[in-house]
């Protein structure tokens, strides 16, 4: 898959009991043993970010570059460090994920992980994410 597929993505994010829904397009590509997904953020507070997830078959990597940048990484049964880069400044955060279970068959399907969120060593949230590719 050389040149990007276009494709449909549905963020389901349950913050504790919660539900926060994103529907979006963006791009699926392939590089090497991973699936890259890459959209543009439509939230007003992240207008100019743009979002990449890193898919592979174990992990799970959130980039974003633009009027925000962070970086966070899934892995099950690790705690990984990450980041988030405001104009306001700098947090640092880890990212303890408790299960991640991606069924993507052509970079299409499902990815579903949870984790617990630690902003500055302080526990913020438990957190879980499912994530639905499409083709559009």
């Amino acid at each position: 898959m050389n040149t990007p597929m276009k494709v449909h993505i549905l963020i389901e994010s349950y913050i504790e009991d919660q539900l926060i829904t994103q529907n979006t397009d963006g791009d699926l590509y392939l590089k090497g043993n991973h699936y890259y997904l890459r959209y543009n953020e439509e939230a007003p507070e992240m207008k100019g970010t743009v979002t990449m997830i890193k898919l592979g078959q174990d992990s799970i990597r959130i980039i974003r570059q633009g009027s925000l940048r962070s970086e966070q990484t899934f892995i099950s049964g690790q705690r990984v460090k990450g980041y988030y880069d405001t104009p306001q400044g700098k947090l640092d955060m880890e990212t303890q994920t408790e299960s991640l279970t991606i069924n993507l068959v052509g970079g299409l399907g499902t990815a579903e992980w949870s984790y617990e969120l630690y902003v500055m060593g302080d526990r913020t949230g438990a957190y879980r994410l499912r994530l639905t590719v499409t083709a559009i």
